[in-house]
């Protein structure tokens, strides 16, 4: 059991939750390796609600439903519900409801999650909603970290390249500054560095944060969180694409650095594709930890793990 009903942000997984959650996904790893499939949810219905483009999160919910053996009802985009029509959202939720045990939802507005979340009778899922948020991204983000470190504490981090708008390194950066001791360097386009106000978030719960626009992780870094230049978010198309291939990785970038490469995905042109046979770049290693992340989130809050 969670002490929450929904999840729509990372700064409700405390580090006492991330302990009981890490238990639970391995036992779900476990049980994937061992049976595939097992029966935790086969009297559940969840309904996957996705109006922004996605794979890797869509995917992997749908296959964590399915090892789970839970029932699910599906809309991928606005045009196949009645937002065409002009329903609302607290409307939709109310109708979903009723049709399913738990709601995950991806949204383009910020916010989106949290009316959700407060109209839903049901547990809900934040599944993203624009560049607000992504819980449950950063618990996937988390779990690698500790996975391949064995701390969450400690730990020198550099976050580029869109700190600005992606919700991936929002939700991470807040998560991880929840633990002690952690440094974290946002790099990337001035453009794009954090807000002041995600700055202070972080620093007042105890994270020392710098914003620079060039790092070398040669210089003692344990993990380098790179996403894309997130652009359907730009207003500005001529600043996304002076920049979409400045802030890149390299082989030489990260070769023999001791850094930990992470990338929540796609890989656009962030890290090229020389650097992914090194044994330092885990990204499709940390995609591949979703389903069972987002197992023990939904049997965890149905209440059945």
């Amino acid at each position: 059991m969670l002490p929450f009903k929904s999840l729509t942000s990372s700064k409700q997984l405390t580090p006492k939750i991330i302990e009981q959650l890490f238990a639970v996904i391995d036992d779900m790893a476990a049980s994937i390796e061992a049976k595939g499939r097992i029966e935790l949810l086969d009297d559940k219905v969840v309904a996957l609600l996705f109006f922004e483009p996605s794979s890797r999160t869509m995917m992997s919910f749908q296959s964590a439903a399915q090892r789970l053996k839970a029932g699910m009802v599906f809309a991928q985009n606005a045009a196949s519900t009645s937002f065409e029509k002009g329903e609302s959202l607290e409307d939709l939720i109310r109708m979903v409801e009723s049709y399913s045990d738990i709601i995950v939802m991806r949204h383009a507005m910020p916010g989106s999650a949290d009316i959700a979340a407060n109209t839903s009778k049901v547990p809900f899922i934040n599944a993203g909603d624009g560049g607000n948020e992504h819980p449950t991204q950063a618990l996937i983000d988390a779990y690698t970290i500790h996975k391949k470190k064995g701390r969450l504490s400690d730990l020198d981090i550099v976050f580029g390249f869109d700190s600005l708008q992606s919700r991936s390194i929002h939700s991470l950066s807040r998560l991880l500054a929840q633990y002690q001791g952690n440094r974290f360097t946002f790099t990337g386009p001035g453009e794009l560095e954090p807000s002041a106000s995600l700055i202070k978030e972080l620093e007042d719960l105890g994270a020392q944060c710098t914003v620079t626009s060039d790092v070398n992780l040669h210089d003692g870094y344990d993990v380098a969180y790179v996403n894309r230049l997130q652009e359907e978010r730009f207003e500005n198309r001529a600043l996304f694409e002076k920049n979409r291939q400045k802030y890149r990785l390299t082989k030489a970038d990260v070769e023999n650095s001791g850094c930990l490469i992470l990338d929540p995905l796609p890989r656009i042109d962030e890290i090229c594709t020389e650097v992914d046979d090194l044994p330092n770049a885990v990204y499709f290693e940390q995609a591949s930890y979703g389903v069972p992340v987002r197992m023990a989130l939904l049997a965890m809050l149905l209440g059945k793990a």
